[in-house]
């Protein structure tokens, strides 16, 4: 993304408007389990960890890392940063794109229901023109030969809405607003392709927004909805909310971004880039994600083995990633130690949610800093990132 040159238009027009997230009160959501965390070999490298990102910059950093010694849960620094609210270790914050991976889950549990829900594997293979109208796939690149297979795995070339400037200033000027599906994707509407389908990979939002239209097609229900029916509700991540389906607490942290590149963080909580169209919008604590991933991927009891395959069917390499049916495969270049889940990377939010399997870890964070966008904290996030790969792969 790109849009520290529209900073004059952000303040303008972004001061004036009513705030979507409120001023954030204390958390008090308390660790769910026996917490151990105190005598794990590592847990003073964890903390110290968190604490030296924090000193960078970083305003606020939730950590749960789970390895064959135990679970270690910390957290430091500030969810509110005006109001001195320190970042808990129960602190629920955005998890920007970790959302798709719960929106693939859902995918999966309403083919398992195919009974009720009229969705099945074969469904993977079929155009997504057998659910969404020739007035819309007609307007979008490669619109007539993508499969929901396709945008699961991001091999579509449609390009990537968020992407485009024109759907910056369209936020700045709205940053409240809860788009349509079909409002975002007029952003990309006569857009080139940016490859031939199945060609290559290459991440692109819009895939699952198309991946949420064909699920409320086919179901004749609203996904968030299915969501919580299939997913949220089942799991017991009570404190999980889809934006903008439902009202956000008042313990969620508030989200910032080096806009100017000055050290001064801005608050850009309240621009609300398209949530709950599938690509974006799942707010989240670590102790909810545990039990996703746990469920998943560890217990692997929340999918049946010919769905979770599916998941991880991993296909061709987009950078560091590849990509299965709605979930990532990150840092490939560990080879038999790369990760599987997915990275949130937001306006003013950051998160990981992954599971070795090669090395037994699960590692997920919640930071309150955005990291789509270049910003000298972003290298400081890179490397936070870096050490704690090293320090819980090794």
């Amino acid at each position: 993304m790109r849009f520290l040159f529209i900073a004059i238009t952000f303040l303008l027009l972004f001061s004036c408007k009513k705030a979507f997230v409120e001023k954030t009160e204390p958390s008090t959501i308390p660790v769910p389990w026996n917490d151990t965390s105190a005598i794990h070999p590592k847990a003073a490298a964890f903390q110290g960890l968190i604490e030296k990102y924090r000193k960078q910059g970083l305003p606020g950093i939730s950590l749960l890392v789970r390895d064959t010694r135990g679970t270690w849960v910390g957290a430091t620094g500030k969810a509110d940063l005006e109001n001195n609210i320190p970042f808990d270790k129960g602190q629920v914050g955005s998890v920007a794109s970790i959302t798709k991976l719960t929106i693939g889950t859902l995918l999966f549990k309403l083919i398992e229901d195919s009974v009720n829900t009229g969705l099945n594997y074969r469904s993977l293979a079929q155009p997504i023109t057998t659910w969404l109208p020739s007035r819309i796939t007609g307007k979008i690149a490669n619109g007539d030969r993508i499969t929901l297979g396709d945008c699961m795995k991001h091999e579509t070339g449609v390009p990537d809405l968020i992407e485009q400037s024109t759907f910056y200033l369209a936020v700045l000027n709205q940053p409240n607003k809860n788009w349509k599906a079909e409002e975002l994707l007029e952003f990309i509407y006569n857009k080139p392709a940016d490859f031939s389908p199945r060609d290559t990979a290459v991440y692109s939002n819009t895939n699952t927004l198309l991946v949420s239209m064909v699920i409320d097609a086919a179901t004749g229900k609203k996904h968030g909805d299915l969501l919580h029916q299939y997913v949220l509700k089942p799991l017991n991540m009570k404190n999980s909310y889809y934006q903008s389906y439902e009202a956000l607490p008042n313990t969620v942290a508030q989200g910032y971004f080096d806009l100017y590149n000055n050290n001064r963080l801005v608050n850009v909580s309240n621009l609300i880039a398209g949530s709950g169209n599938g690509y974006y919008g799942l707010h989240s604590n670590l102790f909810d994600l545990y039990r996703f991933i746990d469920a998943l991927l560890l217990q692997q009891t929340f999918l049946t083995s010919k769905s979770l395959a599916y998941m991880q069917a991993s296909g061709k390499q987009d950078g560091q990633n590849r990509y299965g049916y709605g979930m990532m495969q990150k840092f490939v270049e560990l080879g038999a130690n790369a990760g599987w889940g997915h990275s949130g990377r937001g306006l003013g939010y950051s998160a990981n949610l992954f599971y070795f399997p090669g090395k037994g870890v699960t590692h997920i964070f919640l930071i309150n800093y955005g990291t789509d966008s270049d910003s000298r904290l972003r290298e400081v996030f890179y490397r936070f990132q870096e050490e704690l790969l090293d320090l819980t792969l090794n």
